[in-house]
């Protein structure tokens, strides 16, 4: 399975690029095709490409100007050092399945994708990690990149406390929006994130894959 991403989601590339990387793809062996998160434009295009839609997104955002975290909820986090990305890879891969996990290399490459980030984790207290969080900075904007929490300490406010985490930082650092995206069906994210104050924005995101039986 190859991963088509986009750098820059405000450009769309062209038919003919889409099909020469669908056949440099298929010549070094692969036989499907998944993107990353891309835009409706995006979506559009890649339909007319032979791509299903495999997955939608929501996405939101939250203005940090007049933002004031929660002071009744506490927020102590630690770094995700280097050397707990292996087991941070392990709690991504039972909060999300196999389907949308990512692996420790994902776990880096989400790390390197901004300029600037921030990785904090939550422990459980026999030491076990409970949770992590990559957020990430550009520009005046935040992102909330990955939020993973083992499903043994899920509803036990570990989600809450590392998403604050995150909005503490992008708050401390001047920025004036915060922007996280979560599968259409989330309902336990999209609770989470409501209840700190991200809106739901009009427009979503998509995954779209193809197989490459055909080019």
């Amino acid at each position: 399975m190859a991963q088509l991403t986009f750098i820059d989601q405000g450009i769309v590339p062209s038919s003919t690029a889409i099909r020469v990387w669908l056949s440099e793809m298929k010549a070094r062996g692969f036989v499907a095709v998944r993107t990353g998160a891309v835009t409706d434009a995006g979506a559009d295009l890649l339909g007319r490409q032979g791509f299903e839609v495999l997955q939608t997104l929501c996405l939101l955002d939250l203005s940090l100007v007049q933002w004031r975290p929660d002071a009744s909820v506490e927020t102590h986090t630690r770094r995700l050092r280097g050397r707990d990305r292996d087991t941070a890879a392990a709690v991504d891969l039972a909060a999300f399945t196999p389907a949308w996990a990512i692996d420790r290399q994902g776990i880096d490459e989400t790390c390197e994708a901004t300029p600037a980030f921030r990785a904090r984790a939550v422990d459980a207290p026999d030491g076990a990690l409970a949770g992590f969080a990559i957020t990430g900075r550009a520009g005046h904007t935040g992102y909330l990149q990955r939020l993973a929490v083992h499903p043994a300490w899920q509803g036990r406010r570990v989600g809450l406390r590392l998403t604050l985490d995150s909005l503490r930082w992008m708050k401390r650092r001047h920025l004036t929006r915060a922007v996280v995206n979560t599968h259409s069906d989330n309902d336990v994210a999209l609770a989470l994130y409501a209840k700190v104050g991200f809106h739901r924005m009009p427009q979503g995101l998509s995954v779209l894959s193809r197989r490459l039986d055909d080019i």
